[in-house]
């Protein structure tokens, strides 16, 4: 679909990062890149048999709909009950694998594009591909010590938390524990519920997400403190289990759930109409890219490209998974672009949608 109403400009009048830009936009699309991960799933299978696979498809999908949803609720939701029983139906392969113990793995890869036009049409929340770092600082006495999870400090249960990361479709970071992060953070501030220092230490990473955990025994069962932050976001959530590798489970899987909740869009349009972004204030590369990178990771952007440079304007043309005013509410949510006013409507047929931004100050 070529943009309506194109404005033209003398190449010669933008400045020389215009120029860059221009010639590298014939070589890159912006926009959700395809990952298979969130549309796979491995389950255990009691047999080779056509009964068992057809139930190992069924317990397959479960899992990719909560990765894709970004909450387990959605199991209990009836809108997802004709999914659930046709799980066959969109299963584009599948194999067998070897699952340890002797046991029958069915590792199942579905039709994801079409699953998510299936939750789109039901009304349902779809999380994409595109999702933000978690940056998980850990405390916990393991085996006798205390640790903070970090370079090669409790491999075992960051190896538990990256298979959880791995069933929800999350992207963990954990601290790499060298001298500055030791000197930043030491395990009282977890255990004491001192975040500050989390915080600090947590910028050298550039997340946008950082969970500060404490986790410890609590009679014959374990309990876990989990506290996320962003930039303008502070949400608790309290795990118990019997198990130290339970509690680390469930806690990921809540956290996990507040995310999602957050970031994906309900009731998202199955529609092909684009949205031309307007963002003022962009007048050097850095600021270009900046504006870029962050568009391109909100969960409401399907796809981003260049559409027209001046000298102290960006104009993007987008493809949404929602409205213009999905985009603007996502763009709140952060401090890099704020919104600059209301959006234009189109005022003739074929014309788009726009929505007016600016880069913070």
């Amino acid at each position: 679909m070529s943009p309506p109403h194109v404005q033209r400009h003398s190449i010669l009048a933008l400045p020389a990062w215009c120029l860059l830009v221009l010639l590298a936009w014939s070589f890159t699309v912006t926009g959700v890149l395809a990952d298979n991960r969130l549309h796979e799933a491995t389950v255990t299978v009691e047999n080779r048999d056509r009964p068992a696979r057809e139930a190992g498809f069924e317990r397959a999908l479960d899992k990719v709909l909560v990765k894709l949803s970004g909450d387990r609720q959605v199991l209990r939701d009836p809108r997802v009950d004709d999914l659930r029983g046709q799980a066959g139906r969109h299963v584009q392969r599948f194999r067998y694998v070897d699952a340890g113990d002797g046991t029958v793995g069915l590792e199942v890869r579905f039709d994801g594009r079409a699953l998510e036009r299936l939750l789109m049409e039901r009304g349902l929340p779809v999380w994409g591909a595109n999702r933000p770092g978690l940056m998980v600082w850990l405390g916990a006495v393991h085996e006798g010590e205390r640790v903070i999870l970090g370079g090669e400090e409790g491999r075992e249960l960051m190896e538990v938390l990256e298979r959880v990361a791995g069933e929800r479709g999350l992207q963990l970071v954990f601290p790499v524990m060298d001298l500055e992060d030791r000197a930043a953070v030491n395990f009282a501030d977890l255990s004491g519920g001192f975040h500050e220092p989390v915080l600090r230490a947590s910028e050298r990473y550039s997340a946008r997400y950082v969970a500060a955990v404490y986790v410890q025994p609590r009679g014959d069962a374990w309990n876990a403190r989990w506290r996320l932050f962003s930039q303008d976001l502070r949400e608790d959530y309290q795990a118990e289990a019997d198990s130290l590798e339970g509690v680390l489970d469930e806690g990921l899987q809540g956290l996990a759930d507040l995310l999602g909740r957050r970031l994906a869009i309900a009731g998202l349009l199955p529609t092909e109409d684009h949205v031309q972004v307007v963002v003022d204030g962009v007048n050097d590369m850095e600021a270009y890219q900046k504006v870029r990178r962050y568009l391109s990771e909100l969960s409401v952007v399907v796809e981003i490209r260049p559409y027209r440079l001046e000298p102290d304007r960006a104009v993007f043309v987008t493809q949404l998974r929602g409205s213009p005013r999905d985009l603007e509410r996502g763009v709140r949510l952060g401090t890099v672009l704020e919104v600059a006013d209301a959006g234009a409507e189109p005022s003739e047929p074929g014309a788009m949608a726009s929505v007016n931004l600016r880069l913070s100050r």
